[in-house]
């Protein structure tokens, strides 16, 4: 079984897309309101191609987050529900293995067993949409507070860092 890195990466940061989208919408109208005050100091930051250039690449970076979210969306509906609620209380809800094997009436060996087939399904399905490695790199290349998060999950044990870390997402709106 190949790496499910960018389906736990995924799954993890869905919670904050909209709320990094939010805080890009409140960067764009704070740029395009501050944009007017204008002295010799501040020419080269709020000249006009400058700030049309920030707001057209906050923009395109509020809409990758958005298309981010429909992924996983998307995603989820067309894998079995079984799966998707697995995913769904692992990832978004936090629950943990014990109470997972509760909730759904199973062995937590029957848990770790089904989550890892769960997130394989979940990979399949980005792969069955042309969603590779090297095109999730590439479609977040501007956001590192993702490209961090996925690289830290290749190194530390998952259960270590199912939360993102606050420095990371504090990164995630800096310029």
């Amino acid at each position: 079984m190949e790496s499910t890195q960018w389906t736990k990466t995924l799954l993890v940061v869905y919670k904050y897309l909209d709320n990094v989208a939010g805080a890009i919408d409140k960067i764009i109208l704070k740029t395009a309101l501050n944009s007017f005050y204008f002295s010799r100091n501040t020419y080269q930051q709020n000249n006009v191609y400058n700030i049309s250039n920030r707001l057209i690449n906050l923009s395109e970076r509020k809409v990758t987050l958005i298309n981010a979210k429909l992924l996983v969306e998307e995603i989820l509906k067309n894998i079995p529900i079984k799966d998707a609620r697995l995913l769904i209380q692992r990832y978004f809800e936090k629950m943990k293995f014990k109470h997972i094997a509760k909730q759904n009436d199973m062995n937590i060996r029957t848990v770790f067993r089904k989550l890892a087939t769960a997130e394989n399904s979940f990979r399949m399905g980005l792969i069955s949409k042309g969603y590779f490695d090297e095109k999730l790199c590439e479609m977040f290349a501007n956001e590192t507070w993702i490209l961090n998060y996925y690289k830290q999950i290749s190194g530390k044990n998952f259960e270590e860092i199912i939360d993102i870390p606050e420095n990371l997402l504090n990164r995630a709106v800096a310029f």
